[in-house]
């Protein structure tokens, strides 16, 4: 561990994310919820990279052994695996404390409730 004092409270704030993620015994819906997947527009932002990046990133990541996420419909990227990726690739440690607080920083916004159709509210009937 380096003697860096802001080095050092990276590394302890990644270890204490992990401990949270472990400790958790929530369903899949629930990681979706708590930012555990992204898509690869958001991925981008969160690196502060472009999509083109991200998907190269994916396929490099499946090469390794290691994929990022899955695509269905479109990518879903899980966050974890995209943090340890950036972190073993993509510019060390500080370059993941960096996506990480952009992730604290825009998830907030990202996971607010939308409109199921105009004008209905989430708990209308239909």
């Amino acid at each position: 561990m380096s003697d860096d004092p802001k080095a050092v409270a990276a590394e302890l704030d990644r270890l204490a994310n992990r401990v949270r993620w472990l400790e958790r015994a929530d369903d899949v819906i629930d990681d979706i919820r708590n930012g555990g997947l992204v898509t690869v527009q958001r991925a981008a932002i969160i690196c502060e990279t472009t999509d083109q990046i991200v998907y190269r990133w994916l396929t490099d990541a499946v090469r390794r052994g290691e994929p990022l996420g899955v695509k269905q419909a479109t990518w879903l990227i899980g966050t974890a695996r995209l943090l340890d990726y950036i972190e073993k690739y993509q510019g060390g440690l500080p370059a993941r404390a960096n996506a990480e607080n952009r992730l604290r920083e825009f998830w907030p916004i990202w996971s607010e409730p939308r409109e199921l159709r105009p004008g209905m509210k989430e708990h209308e009937p239909s």
